[in-house]
């Protein structure tokens, strides 16, 4: 969140140099905004007192930008709708107070949605131990606004201002800019990103200690090093899409892997259900468990596709290709349609290393692998 934050203060972190400033106290605050409806910088930098310097960055780096684009081409659409009026002007000597009233775009709930669909999309990258690069983690903010906003209605918020001014050499000037006035010309996102810092900070461990021992809560469990316990459930968040993938729908299911038959058992119940069935490969044992999966939450209109996305893993670390397959006879596990609340039951059929201590891994949307343990 700082980040985004931190582009947006870096982009509108202006030069302040001073400049052609109004003859007027509110002629000045209006110059401010005008500038603002267009987002430009130079002309917002010329209203505001020089000798409050920051360093800074030139805007042009950000918006020659590929990763914010999206974001910095959403803030001036929005500047453009914004409106605003003086209502009064207050003089004293060399002092100024302007009060004036503005409308512009609520960002708040688009925003807000995009970083909750964001974290839904990195959250089972985060289990499989999958790193994203910034760039990677800048497009999947960026796709993923472009598709809250196709869901998300537009709205407006109204406020009040009181912005004061100094007078220079026969020139106002804004003494300040304001996390309040940069929330009018950039869709509220400054309140809004001090906001959730201030959550993020609030859940972050306070030393090393409390981050080991969050480390070894059931958050991690799940992970090759913490594998879920047979009979256990796990709840992994689902991203799934209707069948001419033009709307996407997250959700929650629970997972559980039960008993696990092996060895001369295994292949005594293949062979006694289908008489095509043969033994394993050099090496290894057919192992033979049962999955259980409820749909927890999700679209009510569309249904999630069960798939028996799961593989073997050997003690070593490897996955165990599956050259062959045994067939059961019926209450195999997948391709079963849920929707919300809807439970799903069957068998899997893999082989794995003679005596391992293997995992059994599960891919959810082809991207994140959550582990069972095969011990009993």
């Amino acid at each position: 969140m700082r980040k985004w934050r931190t582009i947006v203060v870096t982009m509108l972190s202006l030069a302040l140099l001073a400049g052609c400033s109004g003859a007027k106290p509110e002629s000045t605050v209006e110059e401010f905004f005008a500038a603002g409806q267009q987002l430009d910088t130079e002309a917002m930098a010329a209203t505001v007192l020089s000798t409050n310097e920051e360093e800074v960055t030139e805007p042009e780096e950000l918006l020659t930008d590929d990763s914010n684009e999206y974001l910095l081409e959403y803030f001036k659409t929005n500047a453009e709708k914004m409106t605003y009026e003086v209502t009064k002007s207050e003089i004293d000597d060399d002092k100024a107070v302007v009060t004036m009233n503005a409308k512009y775009v609520d960002g708040a709930p688009l925003i807000t949605a995009t970083f909750s669909s964001v974290f839904m999309k990195m959250l089972p990258l985060a289990f499989s131990g999958t790193e994203m690069t910034e760039d990677e983690t800048n497009q999947m903010f960026a796709d993923t606004m472009k598709e809250q906003a196709e869901i998300v209605s537009e709205t407006f918020k109204e406020t009040t201002l009181k912005i004061n001014l100094v007078k220079e050499d026969n020139e106002w000037y804004i003494t300040e800019i304001t996390d309040e006035m940069m929330d009018v010309v950039m869709s509220g996102f400054m309140s809004l990103s001090t906001e959730l810092d201030s959550a993020f900070e609030e859940t972050e461990p306070l030393d090393e200690t409390s981050t080991e021992e969050s480390a070894s809560t059931s958050s991690i469990v799940g992970k090759r090093s913490n594998p879920v316990p047979l009979g256990q459930a796990i709840e992994i968040p689902v991203e799934y899409s209707n069948e001419d993938w033009t709307e996407n729908y997250e959700g929650t299911i629970s997972l559980q892997v039960n008993g696990i038959t092996k060895g001369q058992a295994a292949l005594d119940t293949l062979m006694a259900e289908n008489q095509f069935n043969e033994a394993p490969p050099e090496g290894m044992e057919w192992v033979i468990f049962d999955v259980a999966l409820k749909l927890l939450d999700g679209n009510q209109d569309t249904p999630y596709t069960t798939f028996p996305s799961f593989d073997i893993i050997s003690s070593s670390g490897s996955e165990i290709a599956q050259d062959a397959y045994g067939t059961l006879n019926g209450n195999e596990f997948g391709y079963t349609d849920l929707f919300p609340g809807a439970e799903a039951s069957g068998r899997v059929v893999k082989y794995a290393p003679i005596g391992d201590n293997f995992l059994i891994s599960y891919t959810e949307g082809f991207s994140a692998s959550y582990y069972f343990s095969s011990a009993q």
